[in-house]
């Protein structure tokens, strides 16, 4: 099973010009939790509920302080959509984050999360498959139990 089989390929994307209260409430509409930050269409960066979080904790102010200045963008981590679902998983874990863009040549196809992962594995295994991916959700969920013992720790 490959990413490309459990990615969102409706991308929900902002401009590093964007506000954190712009990109807060693109995430309340469409009840998802982060969004990619295109300069032209080139992928710039991600913001996640987390770093709205970060920047108000801070004391920002979402509605005037620009994504561009908080964005996750230093190693932003990527994978394309053929990628094995085992391996984004472990490349999840292994770098303790929980949204991962999908890029082909260049662009950004598709986004996928560890609960994209989660919610396969659990329709794989209680869908009544005659041959269900059993490793595969096992691995995915495996990851989202690692990612939530991680922020447990506060990793």
């Amino acid at each position: 099973m490959q990413v490309a089989d459990v990615m969102h390929t409706d991308v929900k994307t902002a401009d590093s010009g964007d506000t954190f209260a712009d990109v807060a409430k693109l995430m309340r509409t469409n009840g998802i939790s982060s969004v990619v930050v295109l300069e032209g269409k080139k992928l710039a960066g991600i913001v996640t509920e987390r770093d709205i979080v970060n920047l108000v904790a801070a004391g920002g102010d979402p509605h005037s302080v620009k994504v561009a200045h908080g964005m996750t963008r230093r190693d932003l981590e990527t994978i394309n959509s053929k990628t094995d679902l085992n391996d984004a998983a472990e490349h999840m874990v292994s770098r303790n984050i929980r949204h991962l863009p999908v890029v082909d040549r260049g662009k950004v196809v598709g986004i996928v999360s560890i609960r994209d992962l989660t919610k396969w594995a659990a329709e794989e295994l209680a869908g009544g498959h005659e041959m269900p991916d059993i490793a595969s959700s096992h691995t995915a969920l495996k990851a989202a139990s690692e990612l939530q013992k991680q922020r447990r720790k506060g990793a």
